[in-house]
């Protein structure tokens, strides 16, 4: 796969980046690299390797519900300002 300029404009634009000409052609190269080693190891035949230690609980948690009224008004008030009994924020996008 051939990684070109207009490929990395593109995922600097869906990265919300802003890419110099020089960064372009820089992470041109860089991508091509990645991409050129990923193809080397997926070439390699892991068919007879097992797997080991896989634990998929090991990142997960409970997802339990906490009510505690007078911490939740501790931490509205740490907020400039309250709206409907939640804490305000600024918008994000």
């Amino acid at each position: 796969m051939e990684i070109t300029k207009k490929d990395v404009e593109l995922s600097a634009k869906l990265a919300k980046m802003r890419v110099s000409e020089q960064e372009a052609v820089l992470y041109e190269a860089q991508l091509e690299a990645l991409f050129k080693w990923v193809k080397e190891l997926s070439a390699v035949n892991t068919d007879a390797v097992k797997l080991t230690n896989v634990n998929l609980s090991a990142h997960m948690r409970k997802d339990v519900a906490v009510s505690d009224p007078a911490l939740a008004a501790e931490l509205r008030h740490a907020f400039d300002e309250e709206q409907d009994g939640c804490a305000k924020v600024k918008k994000v996008l």
